[in-house]
């Protein structure tokens, strides 16, 4: 999720929760609620170690590392205001592990249970930066910005009780839409959330006697039209279908596909390469996908090379 839409509930919840206490408590749960997103400073500590746990969205989006961070953090804060430390810990907890299970609905996974699992989990029913909330979070903010400079009594009133309300109502749809429609899907099909409510995406990876075949679909809800984004297909026991797998193992070591999973191939040919393209459909918006490019030399059957791609375009079929 965003930083915006973080920060913002966070403040939001914590004016609706925390109003019978002071205003550094209130600031404080709101600074706590973004702090998880600050582990981009440990990025070059994951290139020395080599470990994606390190990465952004790694052991600081768990609740063990929100415990340990609190209790320094809340430690400080009650030194220099004076409040109770086990109050301020528990509220920089609660607000931290807040951030940990609003990313924990995201496309990214996360490794919320470390260090009892190193495995990733997600629930996932928004994108990992989503245009539409992010664009709401940032219009609501400037508004407060702004009411606060030009009517002072509208900044004090109880319109926070209905932008909170708007989150609640957002997320509830949410996640009862991922129920609904995932549970509807045979098995090897999976839902992706669209970008705006009553769009979504379907990601379907089907094995057949001789054929591995990958598909994404762009759905609307209340609509039957439906369009063709990727779709590809493997010969299995194929030379193709090797060097995919290996493209996947290689793909191990790039972080994003440690937090998502929906690949799709593409594989091309030229007079001395094949090229092996692996589309993460997570992160599909108009038309552009994050996309891990691998290229195998025929004639010595060795790797050349390896291209990481935030923007590749990619045309659908409707």
């Amino acid at each position: 999720m965003d930083f915006f839409s973080h920060f913002l509930i966070g403040i939001l919840i914590s004016i609706f929760t925390l109003n019978k206490l002071s205003f550094s408590i209130v600031l404080y749960a709101g600074v706590m609620s973004v702090l998880a997103d600050f582990d981009v400073i440990l990025e070059p500590l994951q290139l020395i170690k080599k470990s994606n746990l390190l990465a952004h969205k790694g052991i600081s989006h768990s609740f063990f590392c929100a415990a340990i961070v609190t209790a320094i953090t809340g430690s400080i804060f009650s030194i220099i205001t004076g409040e109770q430390f086990f109050l301020t810990w528990l509220i920089g907890f609660l607000f931290y592990s807040m951030h940990n299970i609003l990313d924990f609905l995201t496309a990214s996974k996360i490794p919320i249970l470390y260090p009892l699992s190193k495995k990733r989990y997600r629930f996932f029913i928004d994108r990992a930066i989503n245009i539409f909330l992010a664009t709401i979070s940032v219009s609501i903010i400037l508004f407060y910005s702004i009411i606060f400079f030009l009517w002072l009594e509208l900044f004090f009133s109880n319109l926070v009780n209905y932008f909170l309300g708007f989150y609640v109502v957002y997320f509830t749809y949410r996640i009862l839409t991922k129920i609904w429609v995932q549970f509807r899907l045979p098995k090897n099909m999976y839902y992706i959330p669209g970008i705006f409510p009553f769009t979504d995406m379907v990601y379907e990876n089907k094995k057949s006697e001789e054929l591995l075949s990958f598909k994404l679909i762009k759905k609307f809800q209340f609509r039957s039209k439906n369009s063709k984004l990727i779709e590809s297909e493997i010969k299995l026991f194929s030379n193709e279908m090797k060097l995919f797998e290996k493209a996947v193992l290689l793909s191990k070591k790039y972080s994003f596909f440690s937090k998502w999973e929906f690949i799709i191939p593409v594989i091309k040919k030229d007079e001395k390469n094949i090229i092996v393209i692996l589309f993460l459909t997570e992160s599909f918006m108009s038309g552009h996908v994050y996309s891990l490019k691998i290229v195998f030399d025929l004639v010595k059957n060795k790797l050349v090379n390896e291209v990481e791609s935030f923007n590749y375009r990619v045309k659908s079929n409707r």
